[in-house]
């Protein structure tokens, strides 16, 4: 898949509008866009334009992605878009998300159909926010059907950071694995590796708002560890009766109701 770095600059508001100067190496090109009402136009008409206009998806989704306050007269981003085409499944969650990085393209898709007889790597988290402590727990479910689960307890804050070392943990286990399925309950575990990591590798890891991303370390980590591998990704409701969805739960959530600070396999 190809990438392309773009500047964004936001040059003047009227009406309601923003308008934005867009440049890819020499060209540029603007257009205006309307925070409130997600109205976005073309003033210009160019060849730039029309690669913009071919590429709208993507760009709505860093507009509409942009935090209010992070749009003024003076705002400069560099940003990313790639060849890909508009995916109508995008938004569904119930589908299955494939990163095929067997050839360290990144190449990413939907499915309704899960692969038969693959390794499986469920993970779940918990924070306590009173004592500042979280806990982890990831279960392996091999094509023979065995189970393997570990916990480890951490003072790392936040719900986010400890779904994504769950992760990373398993991934690390997994390390030989070239085929597996991540099952997870966190869209910002799925969303991150599918669809901002890439961007970020590109960018410098600065985010739509012009910031720049969390756990940046951790990120880089992660983009180590899929190298050359064939993911599937596939979200579930938490607290849903799923079973490995729900034993991971519970053995993450019981690392930060004891006083046990060892590791638990």
């Amino acid at each position: 898949m190809e990438y392309y770095l773009l500047n964004m600059d936001i040059l003047d508001y009227k009406d309601g509008f923003f308008t934005i100067s867009i440049s890819l190496n020499n060209s540029v090109c603007k257009i205006l866009f309307s925070p409130e009402t997600r109205d976005l136009q073309y003033p210009e008409k160019n060849e730039l334009t029309q690669f913009i206009k071919l590429k709208e998806f993507q760009l709505r989704k860093i507009l509409h992605n942009k935090r209010p306050e992070s749009y003024y007269k003076g705002f400069s981003l560099k940003f990313v878009l790639s060849d890909s085409l508009p995916d109508v499944n995008f938004y569904d969650k119930t589908k299955i998300t494939i990163l095929d990085n067997t050839m360290n393209q990144y190449i990413v898709k939907k499915t309704d159909k899960k692969t038969e007889n693959i390794i499986e790597l469920f993970t779940d988290g918990s924070f306590n926010h009173e004592k500042s402590i979280g806990g982890y727990a990831l279960l392996i479910k091999t094509i023979q059907k065995d189970y393997y689960i570990d916990t480890v307890k951490t003072e790392r804050k936040g719900n986010n950071l400890i779904e994504l070392l769950a992760v990373i943990k398993g991934l690390e286990y997994l390390k030989k694995e070239k085929s597996l399925r991540i099952v997870t309950d966190s869209q910002y575990v799925i969303k991150g590796i599918t669809e901002w990591l890439p961007v970020w590798k590109i960018n410098n890891y600065y985010t739509a708002n012009g910031t720049k991303a969390k756990n940046i370390t951790e990120w880089k980590k992660v983009f180590s560890l899929i190298k050359e591998k064939y993911i599937e990704f596939e979200w579930v409701k938490s607290h849903t009766d799923h079973f490995e969805n729900t034993i991971c739960d519970i053995k993450a959530r019981s690392l930060i109701q004891t006083k046990n600070d060892g590791k638990n396999k």
